[in-house]
């Protein structure tokens, strides 16, 4: 279906292709940040949008803190900016290189900022609490365990896990591998670690024994993955082809994923609803298709909604789950309806 008055809410536009998009944890609001500099903050039910501090040379991350009290957005300037929820300015913080990767730990107000070859964690003001520099490489992507005491770094080498609470405060571990990771996610349960490689498979480490599986097959790096809320499943996205990881019981060894090829172009991004009840994927090709959530591994999964635009989409998140914001490559945030 074409997004049209029947399942559009709102729109507002912005001068390029949209690299961020992230959604508060109230549903309530979402900031967006193009490739040109322009960021906006949006209200999720009508579109009213204000302006926020530009990043000259592109915004590149976002991220929001867990009690919604503090959004943080870095660009290609070397500038991470930090607001109060109302999108007053609280801090800018200079960082060496760009700001690739936010992340806000899971319960207390600390934001972890990947820029360059640092790690660089920050309280809700922007004082610098933790400077773990030298990483292996340039940082790709950052994560948290759940339990908020230890923030990851994936870069080429592997990742470096850092302990930020506790006795151990202050102390590194290493999970190496011999090529370069470009995306990192840590189940909610916390018991896995699992990266996308450049070298077309999905890196999995025991986040604490640090034991480790491989998952092959793909034909080309693996850029986009996410655990469902919940931490049963693990969404992977490989070119057009999308695949879906069982995590339940033993984890994902010896299974067939779930999976589909509904894009004819490489997909550029993937959400999950709220409730895990949907899947939702952007391509290049202009396409957004929502799937189910599989009832088991191995299943082949049949889409529910597909919106199509000549243009290509390049960043989704859920508002609710009848409810998707969707960003394109021409600059557009749109609401759509279910």
């Amino acid at each position: 279906m074409k997004l049209d008055a029947a399942t559009l809410k709102w729109r507002v536009v912005l001068e390029d292709y949209v690299s961020v998009l992230e959604v508060a944890p109230n549903l309530g609001q979402a900031v967006a940040g193009s490739l040109a500099g322009d960021v906006v903050l949006v209200s999720t039910s009508d579109g009213s949008s204000e302006v926020l501090q530009s990043h000259e040379m592109g915004a590149l991350s976002a991220a929001w803190s867990s009690d919604g009290r503090r959004l943080a957005v870095g660009g290609q300037d070397g500038v991470v900016r930090v607001y109060d929820e109302e999108g007053s300015p609280v801090q800018a913080i200079q960082v060496s290189g760009w700001a690739t990767a936010l992340a806000w730990a899971p319960e207390e107000t600390m934001l972890a900022i990947g820029a360059g070859r640092s790690l660089k964690v920050v309280d809700e003001n922007g004082a610098e609490l933790h400077d773990f520099n030298e990483q292996m490489s340039t940082v790709t992507d950052v994560a948290w365990s759940p339990d908020g005491t230890r923030v990851g770094a994936a870069a080429y080498a592997g990742i470096s896990w850092h302990d930020v609470a506790g006795p151990r405060s202050g102390r590194s571990r290493r999970f190496n591998w011999k090529g370069s990771l470009l995306a990192l996610a840590v189940s909610p349960d916390g018991k896995w670690a699992c990266a996308g490689a450049q070298d077309s498979t999905v890196h999995l480490w025991k986040l604490w024994s640090g034991r480790e599986l491989s998952m092959g097959g793909y034909p080309s790096k693996i850029e986009r993955l996410a655990f469902r809320p919940d931490g049963r499943w693990l969404a992977v996205a490989c070119l057009g082809d999308l695949t879906v990881w069982d995590f339940g019981k033993r984890g994902p060894a010896g299974t067939t994923p779930a999976a589909s090829s509904g894009h004819q172009k490489h997909i550029e991004d993937l959400a999950w609803a709220p409730s895990g009840k949907w899947l939702a994927t952007g391509g290049a090709d202009g396409r957004t298709i929502v799937w189910p959530t599989p009832d088991k591994a191995g299943e082949d999964l049949r889409s529910v909604s597909v919106f199509d635009s000549e243009v290509p989409t390049s960043r989704l998140r859920w508002v609710s789950d009848e409810n998707l914001l969707i960003a394109r490559a021409d600059g557009e945030v749109s609401s759509a309806t279910l």
